[in-house]
């Protein structure tokens, strides 16, 4: 019998697929970042630490809130957030602001986390394990598609910012 909540389940999976890129995006664009930020590979090391912080800031209140008002104002507040940190980010004009929109980062991680979790576990019943595991199949294909993205980018000596 075909679920009726495939549909959500690979909007939800998408969005760890872009979140697997957010992860990493920083990393892979180093020194086009540091060049924006007037800094260097440490300081770009430094707002890539702000995604914990952001993380740990909301992790927990969202996660009773999203017990109380429901998952899917959650996802959709998690992909929000992240569309402000990726251009956000883009833009940054230093460090500091740059930092902010990294703490952005790992908030829009907790919020779809509190979202997404719960909503796959309750969409699969009789396979709520599985349902939340693909979560990280879709994360490292984020992961392993960007650098792809990057080389292309940097061999076609395109903008960094497409990616």
């Amino acid at each position: 019998m075909k679920n009726k909540y495939m549909p959500t389940a690979i909007g939800l999976y998408i969005n760890y697929f872009v979140h697997g890129m957010g992860v990493i995006i920083l990393a892979q664009n180093m020194d086009a970042l540091g060049k924006q930020w007037g800094t260097d590979s440490a300081g770009v090391a430094i707002v890539i630490s702000s995604l914990g912080i952001g993380r740990l800031i909301v992790l927990m209140a969202s996660g009773a809130l999203s017990d109380k008002f429901g998952r899917r104002p959650f996802v959709y507040l998690g992909m929000f957030t992240y569309a402000l940190f990726f251009a956000g980010i883009l833009f940054s004009p230093s460090i500091a602001v740059a930092y902010i929109f990294g703490i952005l980062a790992g908030i829009a991680n907790s919020f779809l986390d509190s979202g997404t979790y719960p909503a796959l576990m309750e969409s699969f019943p009789e396979s709520p394990g599985t349902a939340n595991i693909i979560i990280k199949a879709f994360i490292s294909a984020g992961q392993f598609a960007l650098p792809l993205m990057v080389g292309l980018i940097v061999s076609t000596n395109m903008w960094y910012g497409w990616t």
